[in-house]
């Protein structure tokens, strides 16, 4: 059976490489969706025989079906730029594939992130996420940074760690969140969701609490520590631009 390997980048020089080296042996073609990197990761792309192709970003949803609907295999793999399959997630995925007949439609995968030069085994471990189906039973869903790839029929689950090597410092994390969170309160004001005191008040100890405790991030050290309160900080800001938006609209309307 065709695996497609689908990645979107965007300046991914860094960790690309790793990427596609993880991902040689098993991938029949490998599918990229660059949104206008300015540093040589195009070039590495081509160099592992990647399919390049450009579309300019706009939210998660649009981009992973945009790369979806470039991929030709009968399965499609989608990866982070940041994301490396261990040996052992490798030999599942082929196996799997490999199988004569196979009652799945999509396939479960246990990410396993390295947060400021440390491996996370509690405040984001286990970490299920679909990341493996056919390409005619599946498409991404959400709105818009909470994406979520829906596949029809049934699902199983993978053994080994997807490793994530994702933020190298906190600056690089604050972005990410100031991206993320701009992208989910616009999205959310379009879907019709209002901004709530309550839920600035409350969701971002219950995002604390959840990673610190219920996930015993404490387990993780001082980097569980950070995690937590950025995981409090990322749900602090998604509302409070949210009552942003709301105050900007009002002012146009008014």
């Amino acid at each position: 059976m065709k695996l497609s390997v689908g990645i979107l980048t965007f300046n991914s020089e860094s960790k690309i490489e790793k990427v596609l080296k993880s991902v040689r042996e098993i991938a029949d073609e490998i599918v990229a969706v660059d949104s206008g990197s300015s540093d040589s990761t195009v070039s590495i792309l081509k160099k592992y025989g990647a399919k390049v192709f450009f579309r300019k970003f706009d939210n998660f949803v649009a981009q992973k079906n945009f790369l979806l609907s470039k991929c030709s295999g009968e399965w499609v793999l989608f990866l982070d730029d940041d994301e490396v399959l261990s040996e052992e997630l490798s030999n599942s995925i082929s196996k799997a594939l490999l199988g004569e007949k196979t009652d799945f439609n999509g396939f479960y995968v246990n990410r396993l992130t390295r947060y400021l030069g440390k491996w996370i085994k509690h405040a984001w471990y286990p970490d299920w996420h679909l990341r493996l189906a056919k390409r005619e039973k599946c498409r991404w869903v959400g709105n818009g940074v909470h994406e979520s790839l829906k596949v029809n029929g049934k699902v199983g689950y993978l053994k080994g760690n997807l490793l994530h090597y994702s933020y190298d410092s906190v600056s690089q994390h604050i972005r990410k969140i100031d991206l993320y969170t701009s992208l989910y309160a616009e999205g959310a004001y379009r879907k019709g969701k209002r901004f709530s005191v309550l839920k600035l008040l409350t969701s971002p100890v219950g995002a604390f609490l959840r990673r610190y405790f219920f996930k015993m991030g404490f387990l993780d050290g001082f980097e569980g520590f950070v995690l937590s309160v950025m995981a409090s900080y990322y749900s602090f800001l998604k509302y409070l631009k949210l009552w942003e938006i709301e105050k900007v609209e009002s002012s146009r309307r008014s």
